[in-house]
């Protein structure tokens, strides 16, 4: 099955969270099937986005990137850890946002997804 860019990473450039906020920190998109796979895995979401982590600076771009949604109006309600994986949860009114902090092999990546 072939799926156009725009299907495969619907980041728009410049903007984080479904144009929640702007991008000043220049984020790397992910596209393709591990997208696809966290895509899939969110089923029922309206909309999801994925960015490659910076091994050494990793926990800085999540931070920046949580912040924003929180700048954006959303609060954070729950917050889960395991050994391989982050996920916190944030709510404004009946919008809620996803975000997925992890491991994927080699790649370590944030995953949001929202409705």
């Amino acid at each position: 099955m072939l799926l156009s860019s725009a299907l495969a990473c619907p980041v728009k450039p410049g903007t984080v969270a479904n144009s929640l906020f702007k991008d000043t920190r220049r984020l790397t998109p992910i596209c393709g099937p591990l997208y696809l796979t966290f895509k899939q895995a969110m089923s029922g979401v309206k909309w999801t986005e994925m960015y490659a982590l910076d091994a050494k600076t990793g926990a800085a771009q999540t931070a920046y990137v949580l912040a924003g949604l929180q700048k954006g109006g959303y609060r954070k309600v729950k917050e889960a850890r395991t050994p391989r994986s982050q996920t916190y949860l944030f709510q404004r009114g009946k919008n809620t946002i996803t975000a997925v902090v992890g491991h994927s092999g080699p790649v370590q990546y944030l995953g949001l997804a929202g409705q």
